[in-house]
């Protein structure tokens, strides 16, 4: 123990006055006696009061000199050092990733941190910077215990992955001079190290709490032909034991239906369920009774978009059941100008493979398919099982007059009659290509039932999208704005708070938490313009809660002291001080509350 004000020691001289009042006391002994009538009639006054006294050591005196004592090292301010992660200038880099989400991590990362900033000064002040996706400087030089306390407490953790070597870049860029600046990272890891491993001038606090988790992986949407949306759901079940667990599924805030999987230990469920939702609508799905530790993952949202319609050319003699095929596939079109995405060849020569193309009988085979003869009279007894493309169509009543019988080693069959290819999928000078080995007029297809969707599946996958998309990036990913001259950008947050960004503001990049982000503009009139809606989704690889040691060289600190942190035990000496001064008084006062004995005479 050492001691600020070793001077203070000198009031304990005070103790020589007290002892000698105690020996000038005049002491009489207490007695109790019947009556007093006898004394009144004494002459001679007899006192037994002596200046001097010998000292008598009593509770009383003892528990005087002790508080004096306990008032004396008060003044003498007494200390102790202790090891402090606090230099003269130090910045708290906190990760706010998904993955610090996990079981409280960031939330201890905080309490720690604040633990640490108890007692700034101007010796000791702290920077405070978040490292998400986009780092940020959230407040520079800090010494008031107040304003950091605020600036820790505001952070959140987010739903992508944490640019630790940019926020560690930011900390080095506030260092001055005349105060040396040692970096402090609060962190996971996470699952790659950093370019600069090891980073110099830097000590890390590693938080790796784990617990069960149950994420939602994937929630994306499929094409579909049956005039409703497709969404495609999968789980990832990051625990040891297998989970049973009901996803809920809801368009524009209003229940949609849910689905229940159970999904393995260590393994994934997926599924694809129709929705009714049409563009422009918010399709989320959210995992109903999850209680595990990171409920960020618990949910996803997306909206549907429309794309753009692609146009169609139809070549050759051209079947009327093509053209009205073309029509009612939503996302195509064979009616307007430009050069086409899609070309049908119905019949005739062999067009230049240079797009996406669907070949039906034409005169000559493409490249890779030899024809020897023709068959007539055809039933299909194949059809590819598992194929998306044929996925709830029924070819078996398919009749087929007359098709080529072709050899095409390298392309997939998808139907067949026998041995006579039907329906095959290929790739030429890297353009995909269907081909049909027989004239569909000179067939029943195209009074089948399933010839719509057919069609349909076969000129999505020749366009390599789907009619419906959907805007999403993953969380963190800034926002490309483009406002009008004289106005100013809104932008609604997904928990519904609205933030307004200068005029000629080019992006919004506050975007780490998951969720729908809707963008307007307002000009100077108060008008109100509808912008970009984009949707920020959870990165799946935050859920497995991955975390590791960063190589660092520890902290640098001007001198030795600079790292240690005075302690003093003014509080547990003051508080002491007062408890004898209690019981000094309960003493000197005869032990009041306690009962006293009753003497009784007869």
């Amino acid at each position: 123990m050492s001691f600020l004000i070793p001077a203070g020691f000198g009031l304990a001289a005070l103790a020589g006055p007290l002892i000698v009042l105690y020996m000038l006391r005049s002491r009489r002994p207490r007695v109790e006696v019947p009556s007093i009538m006898l004394w009144e009639k004494a002459e001679i006054p007899v006192s037994s009061a002596v200046p001097w006294q010998k000292l008598r050591w009593t509770p009383l005196l003892l528990l005087q000199l002790a508080v004096l004592a306990a008032f004396v090292l008060t003044l003498a301010r007494p200390f102790y050092r202790e090891r402090t992660l606090l230099g003269p200038h130090t910045a708290l880099v906190f990760d706010t990733s998904g993955s610090m989400g996990m079981a409280g991590r960031l939330e201890t990362a905080k309490t720690q941190a604040l633990s640490l900033v108890s007692d700034l000064s101007e010796a000791n002040q702290v920077s405070i910077i978040e490292a998400g996706p986009n780092p940020r400087v959230l407040l520079a030089f800090g010494r008031d215990p107040a304003l950091v306390t605020e600036a820790i407490n505001s952070l959140e953790a987010g739903g992508g992955v944490a640019d630790l070597s940019g926020a560690v870049r930011l900390a080095r860029g506030l260092a001055t001079p005349d105060r040396p600046t040692s970096v402090l990272l609060l962190t996971d890891g996470g699952s790659q190290p950093l370019p600069e491993e090891p980073v110099e001038g830097a000590e890390m606090l590693r938080y790796d709490d784990f617990g069960d988790n149950l994420a939602v992986a994937a929630w994306s949407l499929a094409p579909s032909t049956e005039g409703t949306t497709r969404a495609f759901l999968n789980l990832v079940n990051y625990g040891a034991e297998t989970r049973t667990v009901r996803a809920e599924m809801a368009v524009n805030d209003l229940p949609a239906g849910s689905i229940e999987l159970e999904v393995p230990a260590q393994g994934s469920a997926r599924e694809t369920t129709p929705i009714d939702a049409g563009p422009g609508d918010r399709l989320t799905v959210r995992l109903l009774d999850n209680a595990d530790s990171l409920p960020l993952d618990d949910s996803a949202t997306l909206i549907v978009g429309s794309a753009p319609e692609q146009l169609v050319s139809v070549l050759g003699e051209g079947s009327p059941f093509l053209e009205a095929l073309v029509d009612a596939v939503p996302g195509f079109t064979n009616q307007g100008e430009g050069t086409p995405a899609i070309v049908i060849s119905d019949g005739g020569p062999l067009p230049t493979i240079d797009r996406p193309t669907w070949l039906i009988a034409p005169e000559a085979t493409p490249e890779g398919v030899t024809a020897s003869q023709f068959a007539g009279n055809l039933a299909v007894t194949y059809q590819r099982p598992g194929e998306p493309i044929l996925d709830a169509v029924d070819l078996s009543g398919l009749v087929v007059g007359e098709a080529q019988v072709v050899v095409a080693p390298r392309w997939l069959t998808l139907v067949r009659a026998g041995d006579v290819p039907l329906i095959l999928l290929g790739e030429i000078n890297g353009q995909r290509v269907a081909y049909f080995t027989f004239d569909i007029t000179k067939s029943n297809l195209p009074v089948q039932v399933g010839f719509p969707i057919l069609g349909a599946r076969i000129l999505s996958w020749l366009a390599g999208a789907t009619s419906i998309n959907a805007s999403t990036d993953a969380a963190g990913t800034p926002i490309g704005l483009a406002t009008p001259a004289g106005s100013l950008a809104r932008v609604t947050m997904p928990g519904g708070e609205v933030r307004e960004l200068v005029e000629g503001s080019a992006q919004f990049a506050d975007t780490d938490q998951p969720g729908v982000y809707e963008v307007s503009y307002i000009d100077a009139e108060g008008a109100v313009t509808g912008g970009p809606v984009a949707v920020r989704t959870f990165v799946a690889d935050e859920s497995a809660g991955a975390s590791r040691d960063i190589a660092t060289t520890g902290a640098v600190t001007a001198a030795e002291e600079a790292s240690v942190r005075i302690r003093e035990w003014a509080p547990w000496v003051i508080a002491l001080a007062l408890a004898l001064m209690a019981i000094e008084w309960w003493v000197g006062h005869q032990r009041p509350f306690l009962p006293r004995r009753k003497v009784v005479t007869s």
